[in-house]
């Protein structure tokens, strides 16, 4: 199973939930897909509105690979469980209240996750995603992780 969250952004992430869609259409595997706010008629995927954290959880933890937007705290969660993820970030002003690209660019340079910076990349993602090994990632807290990684950076 494939499991994707839009977050729970109240603007919308269209751009987002239609590369989903469109890479669902393409593959065997199910995908599921927590929407928050964003209305669109999914035809390949299963979709759903919110869902408690147990449950958010719970999917992660099931997951083969995850498609994120680039908030901190579901990737941090997935992060601790070394999971693959992909990430969509999310423009400044018209999908978020900031610019997700920063974030989600170190991330991906630090191999903690992959980037789709133009989400017709997906489907290349979720093919990289699938044979990259994300327990080369330490055991520890993503914060651990991060600043393990960021020290690396700057020497």
């Amino acid at each position: 199973m494939i499991f994707v969250s839009l977050g729970t952004m109240n603007m919308p992430f269209i751009r987002m939930a239609k590369a989903v869609d469109e890479y669902a259409a393409t593959v065997q595997e199910e995908v599921i897909v927590q929407t928050g706010h964003t209305a669109y008629a999914y035809k390949h995927a299963k979709a759903f509105k919110f869902c408690t954290k147990p449950e958010m959880q719970d999917y992660i933890k099931q997951a083969s690979v995850l498609i994120f937007q680039g908030g901190w705290g579901a990737i941090s969660e997935a992060m601790e469980l070394r999971k693959r993820i992909v990430v969509i970030p999310r423009y400044d002003k018209t999908e978020h209240i900031h610019d997700q690209f920063q974030l989600v660019r170190k991330l991906d340079e630090l191999g903690c996750v992959i980037g789709v910076f133009d989400e017709k990349e997906l489907p290349a993602a979720m093919e990289k995603a699938k044979n990259f090994d994300f327990q080369q990632i330490k055991k520890g807290s993503a914060e651990g992780i991060i600043r393990e990684k960021l020290k690396e950076w700057l020497r």
